[in-house]
Formats: C-alpha cells, sequence, structure tokens
C-alpha cells in the first residue's frame, strides 16, 4: 500500500509541476483578465461534470471492489449513461455562455462543451483499474500525460506565434483529455481482456446518484467562491483567485494520492466487518499525509507574498492573503483526515452529502456577505469557514455512526 501511495504520489506530484509550469505560461501569456476569463470557464465545466458523471466514479469504486468479476459489465452500463448525461451538460455550457457570461467570449464556451463528458469517460475508466490494484496505470493518463501534452502544444503555438489566448489554451485542453481517454480505455481493456463480463448482483443508478450530489455539492463550494467572484467583481480579480486557489491545493495533494490507494481497501474492510484493519488504515495513512503535507502549508502561510510576486508577477500580488487563508484551511482538512471517504465507503454517504450541503449554503451566503467589500479575500475567507466547517461535521458523524477515529492524531 505504501509502495502505491508513494507511486501515485509521486504521479501527482509530476503532475502539479507541469501545472505549475503551465500556470506560470497562462499568467504571463494571457494576463488577469485572459487567465481570468479562461477560468470562469474551465470552472463552470468543472462545475457540470458532476451531474454529467452521475456519481458513477465513486459507485464503481465501492462495487467494484464488492465484485470484481462484473467490471467488464459496469464498464458498459456506466459509459452508456454517462454519454446521455454528457449530452445534458454540453446544452447547459452553451446555455452558460449566452445567460450568465456577457463579459466573456462564447467560443469559449463552446470549445470547453464537452469536458464534462469527456472527463467522466475518463474517471469511469480511473475508477475500474483502480478496482484491479492498477493505481499507477489508472492515474498516469489524466495526471500527467494529458497535461503535459497540453502544455507541450501551447508552448509550440507561443514559440511559434509570439503569443497565446485563451481560446488557445482551452482548446488544448479538450484536446487533452480526449487523449487521455483513449489511453486510459486501452489501458482498461488490456488489463483484463475478457475479463469482468458478469452482470452484478445489484447495479443502481439510483445509488450512484447519491455520489453524484455528494460530488455537486463538494464542488459547488469548492468552485461557488470563483463563479461568484467573477459575477461580482469581474475576471480580473477572478483570475488572480484562481491562481491562489490552485496554489493552496497543492497542501492536499499527498491527501489525494492517499485516498486514490485506501478507498477500495476501505470498501473491503468494511465490507469483510474488519473494524481494526480499518482503523490501522486510517490511522497509519493519516499520520503519514498530515507530516508530508506540513512543510508545504507551512512554506505558503510563512511566504505568500513573496511566491507569489516571483512565481505570477505583481499583478496577481494582491492575492498573497487569499494563498494564506486557503492553505490554512486544506491543512485542516488534511488533519481531519479522509473524512468523506470514508462515509461513502462504508455506505453513509448521505451523511456525506448533509455536510456538504451546510457547508455551500455557508459557502454562498458568506460569499455574498464577504465578496462586495474585500474580493477575492473575502471570497477565500468564506471558503476557508466553509471547508473547515464540513469537515467538523464530518468527522463528528464518523465518531457517532462508525466509531472510527479519521484524523491525523488517531482521535
Amino acid at each position: 500500500m505504501v509502495r502505491s501511495a508513494a507511486a501515485t504520489a509521486s504521479l501527482k506530484g509530476g503532475s502539479l509541476f507541469v501545472a505549475f509550469l503551465a500556470s506560470l505560461l497562462y499568467a504571463r501569456a494571457l494576463g488577469p483578465d485572459g487567465y481570468g476569463a479562461y477560468a470562469y470557464v474551465i470552472a463552470w465545466s468543472t462545475v457540470l461534470t458532476v451531474p454529467a458523471g452521475l456519481g458513477y466514479p465513486q459507485y464503481l469504486i465501492r462495487e467494484g471492489s464488492r465484485q470484481p468479476e462484473s467490471v467488464g459489465w459496469l464498464l458498459r452500463w456506466a459509459t452508456q449513461r454517462t454519454w446521455l448525461a454528457g449530452l445534458g451538460a454540453i446544452a447547459c455550457m452553451l446555455a452558460a455562455a449566452w445567460l450568465w457570461a456577457p463579459s466573456v467570449d462564447p467560443l469559449l464556451f463552446l470549445i470547453a462543451a464537452p469536458l464534462p463528458l469527456l472527463t467522466n469517460l475518463a474517471n469511469i475508466r480511473t475508477s475500474l483499474l483502480q478496482v484491479r490494484g492498477k493505481f499507477v496505470a489508472s492515474q498516469w493518463p489524466q495526471l500527467l500525460l494529458a497535461p503535459t501534452v497540453m502544455l507541450g502544444a501551447l508552448l509550440v503555438l507561443w514559440r511559434a506565434r509570439g503569443a497565446i489566448t485563451a481560446i488557445d489554451v482551452t482548446s488544448m485542453m479538450t484536446l487533452s483529455v480526449i487523449v487521455g481517454v483513449l489511453i486510459t480505455d486501452a489501458l482498461l481493456r488490456r488489463s483484463a481482456p475478457g475479463d469482468g463480463c458478469a452482470r452484478p448482483g445489484l447495479a443502481s443508478t439510483r445509488q450512484a446518484v447519491s455520489f453524484m450530489w455528494i460530488g455537486m455539492l463538494y464542488l459547488l463550494t469548492s468552485r461557488i467562491d470563483l463563479i461568484m467572484l467573477g459575477m461580482l467583481v469581474g475576471p480580473g480579480a477572478a483570475g488572480v483567485y484562481s491562481l491562489a486557489s490552485r496554489m493552496a491545493e497543492l497542501v492536499s495533494f499527498v491527501l489525494f494520492a492517499s485516498n486514490t490507494v485506501i478507498a477500495p481497501r476501505m470498501a473491503q474492510y468494511h465490507q469483510q466487518g474488519d473494524r481494526e484493519k480499518l482503523q490501522r488504515l486510517l490511522s497509519a495513512s493519516g499520520r503519514r499525509v498530515f507530516l508530508a503535507t506540513l512543510p508545504i502549508a507551512c512554506a505558503f502561510v510563512l511566504f505568500a507574498p513573496s511566491l507569489m510576486r516571483a512565481l505570477y508577477g505583481t499583478a496577481f500580488l494582491e492575492g498573497a492573503t487569499a494563498l494564506q487563508l486557503l492553505t490554512v484551511a486544506q491543512l485542516f482538512n488534511v488533519f481531519a483526515g479522509p473524512t468523506a471517504l470514508l462515509l461513502n465507503m462504508t455506505g453513509h454517504e448521505k451523511l456525506t452529502t448533509r455536510g456538504v450541503g451546510i457547508a455551500l449554503v455557508t459557502n454562498t451566503v458568506l460569499n455574498a456577505i464577504l465578496i462586495p467589500p474585500f474580493g477575492a479575500n473575502g471570497a477565500a475567507c468564506a471558503t476557508a469557514v466553509s471547508l473547515i466547517l464540513w469537515n467538523t461535521l464530518l468527522w463528528i458523524w464518523i465518531r457517532r455512526t462508525l466509531s472510527l477515529r479519521p484524523s491525523a492524531m488517531g482521535r
């Protein structure tokens, strides 16, 4: 498990390095307004990705771990339904271009419209590869290959023309996701050709939709700040805030790597009724993740102004305070442990939905109150409070319902 987590963390680290190089290029080539328009469109795409997936990616990890002989059938079952939902997401992206983004080029929305469908087709295959124990194979096409192809293509364009636009960046993102889907599909089919085609005892879209609502509420909670900032202040402020938010998300990349590996094990141990193994898994992974994360968070809090100035230029310096606030919240998220994942993998996804719903309402209200007077810093404060509240509620409910201790301290 440690080896798989280390390999996944290495892939995530490589992905973050590529994303860091890309953010330097985009910020300096597009400027705050151009980058803000791109970030605003991608925020819409990201939010629509969740309903377009119908909750299948996480549902397939749980059900596939319980019934590994049904992986092939689950792939076809989920793919067919995702295509239908993805077409609806495309229609929503086109509607958003005309109804809620008059200051943004509609062509950006048109180019990004297929992203929710494509991302979910890739996520389904990633989940089923993880069920088969192919943790590294499930991650590298989306984490490393797709962003590297995107960055490489944009660098070629930049060198050839001397400039790139938000339309160029959005186009290359769509093409890179297509490449990721094709490769992930090929890897899944090669992992066990002709195997896993038995129909499972139970496969329910209604159960999967529970995961969709969780993901939708979580994404809205994490993106409502950017969307509201773009609507209330403008794309310039959204561009500055987007970079600060993406840097703060680096704090939780070790947690992401760990969760990828332990999710199938959580479902397996819970199915077997082995609570002792499940607690040992939580305690060991929680301590390691927190200790690995702490130096990154301290660096961001202490040196935020210097980092923003050195990496992105003085135009983005005003995002330093937002970076500090969001970093503190992400560190608390890591300290609390895999709270949402634990509830989801043990059949208590309704509690996760309730917690994220409370956090979303809190975040939306606080954003509406704090963004007009404080701009990006108000958005960061609202998001930080809602993230801390959400993790606290889920931790309390885990202690009451499962009698487990998910935090880094094992409490």
